[in-house]
């Protein structure tokens, strides 16, 4: 590339521009997409003016939208789309914009706006002459000032976005880019880059800039459809049942996501826990919602304060914040994936238009001040298409000082342009361990497409070799901004979007995960969910669904180390058909450790259980080790032991308790091998003991007297230990046969 000279009037069309992130070139075309606008007018005026713009190019153009961005003093055209390529310098409509704006005397064209050529996403970058510089560490004071100097730079803040790093102002925004890169380009520094204005879709998709949700009647037509079909399936296995107790909300019945999640049946071994919270950056969530409990204080990175709410008009972060979190059985809306968690809103942009409006260092401020503020779980439902050092730095922070070191799981969206490339920063996944990009996939187990089954023709999920999992992303039921701000003017919206309403399922899933297990690292929450996907498409990962999509249930079974599936029967032996239990039980490694087995017990009790009947007892020397990834398990078969009574009037009471070693792994998807194994390095673990019984008594009297006309003619009457009709137990005469489904 040749020198690059700017001045105050430079023409940027035949000049090859870039810019320097994450220690690569990265390119820059002018945007046909938008033109900024100078103006001196502030607040009234200036919306006032904004709108006198409008329309009086709308006469000479196509225009789509014109918005304010007053930090700057700055309006911004956004043209029509065109057939024009990207490549081209720029395009007539600019150029109609251009001409027209010089022919007014209060307006005058702003700085240049750039798109990175080819990338995924539509996002313009405005250079407002602000650059940051992080110098490195060895640089006397004095020739620091001197560069500054040499470029007429000013500090106007010091280490923001992150120590070190220093804003600085330029005297001209048309300067901003090469400047930028001639610091870089100094061997005085660790690196230098434009501090972009950003223009970025939203995620909750929209029909080109904009954002969509369907209509009511159309829920109720497709999302409660599917979700009363799914209601009605039976569980997968006897280890996968049902939930105890679905979530009593009443927006519950739309919430098809969650079913297909196995969200429910998670919810049977944790709900989540208050002191796991998940950072929801955003455009800022309502903080006085009904349906969503907060960890305080949350974050403003676009004003540096303590109050994150948005905008009235800016409902997305509240709509994300209900889906990882919403409360559940609380008689309010629906339930979130993890309803016993904390949210912790953090603003990082506001609505201009249909997208919006941040800048590099107010993102990276917000993720790096999420983790400050303890954030245990990334939640990230934006995207663009330009690479910045300052948030891949925030990010890789959260991996290295976030959780006392342990790392920040962190979810990222895909973005929604139905293309086979993955926006930036979920491009960042293969990299930054810890780190998912999220796609979005349907009713139907598709990816999300503009031809998919679901309708919804103006969108689709990114894919591509960097997309990890996919989680439900239409007609989402959640929360909105109370009142009359937000999408629909209520506390909820039953028809969120985008991948925007994947992301924080997946997030919510890695509170859970963190619930069950806070001390996992944030590369082994990582790893259960990927190991415990439902994959979907071609068999194993792909480039559409990843490895496929998140299963609540199997993910918190991984965490819990060690699980396992029994079975009961009750056997009659003997010439007084005294009664027996007949167990099959199988012990196995569903997640990501090392697994030794130490010793278990099984034990059959009197109905009462103060009085031990019978007992099997498992004392390997050594246990038998079980490696992740090689479905490793023990299985112990036709166990007999003795209970209580005989055929005409039978019970038995078991319990079971077990202890176990585990070793963690060692680095991503790598298990430990066998020399590893060190007694030191092992973690000793005794499991809480578990506990099954049934019975069964003779009727004295006719059956209908027993439980009111409610018994057939091949059932019985089944009694837990309190002599109470049992609620999990189901008897077959016939077959003398129990199944019991443990929870």
């Amino acid at each position: 590339m040749g020198e690059i000279i700017m001045t105050d009037q430079v023409s940027t069309a035949n000049v090859e521009q870039f810019y320097y992130a994450d220690g690569k070139r990265i390119p820059l075309t002018p945007s046909h997409h938008f033109v900024a606008v100078r103006t001196e007018a502030h607040n009234g005026e200036a919306r006032m003016q904004t709108a006198n713009l409008a329309q009086a190019l709308s006469a000479v153009t196509s225009v789509g939208e014109v918005f304010e961005i007053p930090d700057y003093d700055l309006m911004v055209v956004k043209v029509a789309e065109t057939p024009t390529p990207r490549t081209t310098a720029i395009a007539p409509p600019i150029e109609t914009v251009n001409s027209f704006v010089n022919t007014q005397p209060e307006l005058t064209v702003g700085p240049p706006v750039y798109e990175v050529p080819q990338a995924p996403v539509t996002e313009g970058l405005i250079p407002v002459g602000e650059i940051l510089v992080k110098f490195k560490a060895n640089v006397q004071e004095e020739l620091k000032q001197q560069l500054l100097r040499e470029n007429n730079l000013e500090i106007r803040q010091s280490n923001y976005p992150e120590p070190g790093t220093d804003l600085v102002t330029a005297p001209n925004s048309q300067q901003t880019v090469a400047i930028a890169n001639k610091l870089h380009e100094s061997n005085l520094v660790e690196y230098a880059q434009p501090n972009f204005v950003r223009l970025a879709p939203r995620l909750g998709a929209g029909n080109g800039y904009g954002s969509a949700v369907l209509s009511r009647r159309d829920l109720a037509s497709q999302s409660a459809g599917v979700t009363a079909k799914e209601v009605q399936q039976k569980p997968e296995t006897a280890t996968r049942p049902l939930p105890t107790a679905p979530p009593t909300d009443p927006g519950f019945v739309y919430q098809w996501g969650l079913i297909k999640i196995k969200a429910p049946e998670a919810f049977d071994i944790s709900m989540g826990s208050p002191s796991i919270s998940i950072a929801i950056i955003d455009e800022g969530c309502d903080i006085h919602h009904e349906d969503i409990v907060y960890k305080q204080p949350g974050y403003d990175a676009v004003y540096r304060r303590d109050d994150p709410s948005p905008l009235p008009r800016d409902g997305h972060g509240t709509s994300c914040a209900g889906i990882a979190a919403a409360k559940a059985n609380n008689n309010l809306g629906g339930a979130g994936v993890a309803p016993d968690c904390q949210v912790l809103p953090i603003r990082i942009a506001y609505g201009v238009g249909g997208g919006w409006y941040t800048s590099d260092a107010i993102i990276a401020d917000g993720v790096r001040t999420a983790v400050n503020r303890g954030a245990d779980v990334l939640s990230n439902s934006w995207g663009g298409g330009s690479p910045s050092t300052v948030i891949t730095n925030a990010f890789k922070y959260a991996q290295t000082d976030g959780r006392g070191g342990k790392g920040c799981p962190i979810a990222i969206a895909t973005a929604n342009n139905d293309v086979y490339g993955v926006a930036y920063p979920a491009n960042l996944s293969p990299t930054i361990p810890g780190l998912m990009a999220v796609g979005a996939s349907n009713q139907w187990d598709q990816r999300k497409s503009k031809t998919s089954l679901d309708g919804e023709y103006w969108w689709g999920s990114n894919y591509g070799p960097e997309v990890d999992v996919v989680a439900p992303g239409v007609k989402i039921y959640t929360t909105d901004i109370m009142g009359t701000g937000g999408y629909g003017g209520g506390n909820y919206i039953p028809d969120f979007n985008g991948t925007s309403s994947a992301t924080p399922h997946v997030a919510g899933l890695m509170g859970l995960i963190l619930s069950v297990d806070p001390d996992l690292r944030s590369w082994e929450v990582e790893d259960i969910i990927k190991l415990t996907v439902d994959d979907l498409g071609p068999v194993g990962r792909d480039d559409e669904f990843g490895f496929g999509r998140i299963n609540c249930r199997r993910a918190l079974e991984a965490t819990s180390r060690v699980w396992y599936e029994i079975s009961v029967e009750p056997e009659f032996i003997g010439a007084g058909n005294e009664c027996f239990i007949r167990i099959n039980l199988r012990m196995y490694n569903s997640g990501i450790n090392t697994v030794r087995l130490d010793g278990l017990n099984l034990i059959s009790h009197s109905p009462d259980w103060n009085t031990e009947i019978d007992r099997f007892e498992y004392r390997p020397n050594p246990g038998g080790i079980m490696v992740p990834r090689a479905d490793h398990d023990l299985r112990f078969n036709q166990i007999l032991l003795k209970a209580n009574g005989n055929q005409s009037s039978w019970s038995y009471s078991w319990s079971m308790n077990w202890w176990y070693t585990y070793w963690r792994p060692n680095s991503p998807g790598l298990p430990m091998s066998v020399g590893e194994l060190t007694e030191a390095a092992g973690v000793k673990v005794m499991a809480t003991t578990v506990r099954g019984s049934g019975a069964f008594v003779q009727p004295s009297q006719p059956k209908e007297a027993v439980l009111g006309n409610t018994l057939l003619d091949n059932t019985a009457v089944m009694l837990n230990s309190n002599g109470q009709v049992g609620e999990s137990l189901v008897i077959d005469l016939q077959n003398k046969t129990i199944t019991i489904a443990l929870r």
